[in-house]
């Protein structure tokens, strides 16, 4: 990714991060569309979520405090922490995962959910990200993305300075073609500034896997699965 995990370490420590700390009202509409699916029990895929860029797990909490295990993944140990430190504190179920997003590979057919949310990375690594993204889903399983609209772009808002890395409806849905996309369009909300509230753009993605014709597979053995070097999983 474009910042550093030095970069976010910091940020989380010592800056500003109040944004980080409340779910984004965007990203709730949508997650609140998708519950757990309970029917083959708590421990089955459909009960799984994946939060890849989960940051101080703003949405990582508030999907396990609805019923999800819930897998957080993030480059920034600072984020991670405070994520593992309320969990603990609410008993909730958040496995954390230490890894940048654009080398890790989460298990297929093996969550019911996945979010992103403000992570843009540049155009050929934004590609590989959302197809392993929809690669994790279960059948029927949905994917939800929220992040900055290029529209956002010269108005003095965050976000990437690359109008490449930037979010279009049409730009995302065209990258996710072995998805069903169930909605994709430009919202507008307001976002706080240092000088009040400003009006800002996003996009909204809600896709979902098609499920085959014999239903879902039995969850794939924790034995069988590779094992990745880098990435630190903590429950």
């Amino acid at each position: 990714m474009t910042d550093s995990a030095e970069f976010w370490d910091r940020r989380y420590t010592h800056g500003d991060i109040g944004w980080t700390l409340s779910p984004h009202p965007l990203a709730v509409a949508e997650l609140a569309l998708v519950p757990p699916d309970t029917s083959a029990g708590p421990s089955a895929p459909g009960c799984r979520a994946l939060d890849l860029g989960a940051g101080a797990g703003r949405h990582s909490l508030w999907l396990a405090r609805r019923g999800w295990r819930v897998t957080a993944v993030d480059f920034s140990a600072t984020a991670l922490e405070r994520t593992r430190r309320q969990a603990s504190a609410e008993e909730l179920d958040v496995t954390t995962v230490l890894a940048d997003l654009d080398t890790y590979e989460p298990q297929q057919d093996a969550f019911g959910l996945a979010l992103i949310t403000y992570v843009h990375p540049e155009p050929p690594l934004r590609a590989v990200l959302l197809a392993r993204a929809a690669k994790a889903l279960t059948p029927d399983g949905r994917l939800v993305i929220v992040g900055h609209h290029l529209d956002n772009l010269g108005k003095g808002l965050e976000g990437p300075s690359d109008p490449e890395r930037m979010f279009t409806p049409e730009r995302l849905s065209a990258e996710l073609p072995d998805l069903r996309v169930e909605r994709a369009e430009r919202v507008i909300h307001t976002v706080p500034t240092a000088s009040g509230e400003r009006e800002a753009y996003a996009t909204v993605i809600r896709a979902g896997r098609e499920a085959t014709a014999d239903g879902p597979g039995p969850p794939a053995s924790e034995a069988g699965l590779p094992h990745h070097e880098p990435y630190q999983e903590i429950p």
